[in-house]
């Protein structure tokens, strides 16, 4: 008989397909969450970010000397902002919008470019007042790689795979259901000071941690 399709799935633990590149409900289920969404966006406000953000960068080099300590200082601030806003905002106070990612990862679910602009262009303002646009070179080029290793971490196959296995190996168990760790993306390094960091290893051997999901039918009702 058909099988109803359960919140969390059903899963199998043959040919393992990586959490962080599967939806976890039947795609109707998932459709009709992430329309609700309001932070789903087009896919040209969900790809800008990717022309808008380096114009920033080139912008603040020219209008300014670049000082190599403000830009690392401004990549750790970014670093740090990744980690808080994802644990703190995404999986708290805007959990319900951030589950929709979980749920289907290849929606276009996120923080528009529209809004990441106006952010930016204030800040290069303020940066630019206070002699401090190199850190804002680091700050963005911080969110730049956030985007992009993200971007990539969710793509079933991508050239850059092998540049960042650690990264992907981490994001997806945080993607597993009920695994609150890994909020950092771009970079582990905030889940090891706040001790959020779980090892691939001792994880990826637990046979409670389902791995494939498997098809399911949808219960048909008289």
């Amino acid at each position: 008989p058909p099988r109803a399709c359960s919140d969390q799935g059903t899963f199998a633990r043959s040919n393992p397909t990586p959490f962080h590149l599967m939806s976890l409900r039947a795609p109707t289920d998932t459709l009709s969450m992430a329309a609700s969404n309001k932070w789903l966006m087009s896919s040209f406000a969900y790809y800008l970010d990717f022309f808008t953000v380096p114009l920033f960068v080139v912008v603040a080099i020219g209008i300014a000397p670049f000082h190599p300590l403000q830009a690392i200082a401004g990549l750790l601030i970014w670093s740090l902002l990744e980690y808080l806003v994802h644990r703190f905002l995404f999986h708290g106070l805007y959990r319900k919008e951030h589950w929709t990612h979980h749920v289907n990862v290849l929606a276009y679910i996120g923080v528009s470019s529209w809004k990441t602009s106006s952010v930016y262009s204030v800040l290069l303002l303020l940066a630019w007042l206070t002699g401090l646009t190199s850190a804002f070179v680091g700050l963005v080029a911080g969110y730049f790689c956030y985007i992009s290793v993200h971007f990539v971490m969710h793509r079933p196959t991508h050239p850059a795979y092998r540049f960042i296995t650690g990264l992907i190996a981490n994001h997806d168990l945080h993607h597993r259901k009920g695994i609150e760790k890994n909020f950092g993306v771009s970079s582990p390094l905030w889940d090891h000071v706040f001790r959020s960091y779980l090892r691939t290893e001792a994880s990826a051997v637990s046979a409670e941690i389902p791995l494939r999901p498997q098809a399911c039918e949808q219960t048909e009702h008289p």
